[in-house]
């Protein structure tokens, strides 16, 4: 079992600290594996087995055929008085109207909550509880390397694009077992979510979606485009009806869209957005391609990086100088322009225009994959790094 151990020090510091602890990303990501780990932690700081109680409302069917109350009650009966408790509810969003559940067990005092969720809505508890929201993803590279102890290069970098971060994948030998394995991820991510959303019926028109967005990874795209491109594959849909279907594969974290930020309006152009599959095994699936090192997939790489961070994420627009992606966190903002590689002096100079264009105080970076490939003038008005240095140097 590979530790997280930034998730598990989130944690770890929000221990009897009075939030919800929300667990969230994508199905098989390993957000159970890090419960389990939290779990075994906390006894060994001393906490009993009978203070920790889990509930999987996936596995526990028996919970559905009870009401709000009933359930609250049955918790109750299972605490210890005068003690802590730390209650763990996996896969909440399972349970119908489980923010009815979680309003009556915050106001339990002998109990630490967390909670577990495969669909982004169940973020939204964060709006009205205080809350500590900890992000497990697929592992990133540099997580990747770690669990298989290589070097960071381009080989274990292509192994990367090829096999992706799933938990369970970096322990399958052959190819077909990695490709059959994802296989029956998305698939059940695909009818795990239209079962709990009864107003999307058609997995089929699901299915050809995430695959068109899978091809075209950082290609700007709005819902009239979408449309177009599936009714030319016999796909019958209206713009409303697909759009409701974007935002499902958003919510599934399939998906992450990246708006375009105009840096001269400030403004979000909401119907120009990229769209970045969570991780890269997931193209490969979709697209029948190997993970090539090309500039798209590499993109997507560093997209996927940044929002790993914790940035919310823009590409960037100013007039005719793009720039990449713009990163924010709080009130900081970053802005990246990523290349694969300069052929020649005026190629650099032709790719950092954006970059150039930006205000002095402005912090910027160049990444770069393969720096030994071109040559170019160092400029000190901002960094320029490797792709590689860059993805394992956060």
């Amino acid at each position: 079992m590979f530790a997280r151990s930034f998730q598990l020090d989130q944690l770890r510091k929000s221990k009897c600290d009075s939030t919800i602890k929300i667990i969230f990303g994508i199905r098989r990501s390993g957000k159970s594996t890090l419960i389990n780990q939290y779990q075994a932690w906390l006894k060994q700081d001393g906490i009993s087995c009978r203070q920790i109680k889990t509930i999987d409302f996936e596995q526990d069917l028996n919970f559905f055929a009870l009401n709000i109350t009933t359930i609250v009650n049955k918790i109750k009966k299972s605490l210890i008085k005068e003690q802590v408790n730390y209650l763990f509810l996996d896969e909440l969003e399972s349970l119908p109207n489980y923010q009815q559940l979680v309003r009556q067990l915050v106001k339990l005092t002998n109990v630490d909550l967390y909670i577990t969720g495969s669909d982004h809505q169940i973020c939204k508890l964060a709006q009205h509880f205080p809350s500590q929201l900890i992000a497990v993803r697929p592992f990133r590279f540099h997580e990747f390397i770690d669990f298989h102890h290589q070097p960071a290069d381009f080989t274990s970098l292509y192994h990367y694009l090829n096999r992706g971060g799933f938990p369970f994948v970096q322990n399958i030998r052959d190819d077909a077992s990695v490709r059959n394995y994802s296989e029956d991820v998305l698939n059940t991510i695909i009818l795990k979510g239209l079962m709990q959303h009864p107003g999307l019926v058609n997995p089929n028109l699901l299915k050809h979606l995430i695959t068109f967005l899978a091809h075209h990874p950082g290609v700007p795209i709005n819902v009239s485009q979408a449309v177009a491109a599936l009714q030319e594959r016999n796909i019958q849909v209206s713009n409303k009806t697909l759009a409701s279907y974007l935002a499902f594969v958003q919510e599934g974290f399939l998906f992450t869209a990246c708006p375009e930020l105009n840096l001269t309006t400030g403004t979000v152009k909401k119907t120009n957005v990229q769209y970045f599959p969570v991780d890269p095994g997931f193209r490969c699936l979709l697209t029948n391609h190997q993970g090539a090192l090309s500039a798209t997939n590499l993109t997507m790489l560093v997209y996927n990086e940044l929002t790993a961070r914790g940035f919310q994420v823009y590409s960037g627009q100013k007039g005719r100088h793009p720039v990449t992606f713009i990163a924010t966190r709080g009130t900081k903002r970053l802005f990246f322009q990523f290349n694969f590689s300069f052929l020649n002096q005026a190629a650099y100079d032709r790719a950092i225009n954006g970059l150039r264009h930006l205000p002095a105080t402005a912090e910027r970076t160049l990444i770069i994959a393969k720096p030994g490939d071109h040559a170019w003038g160092k400029d000190e008005e901002f960094a320029a790094i490797s792709l590689l240095d860059w993805l394992v140097n956060e």
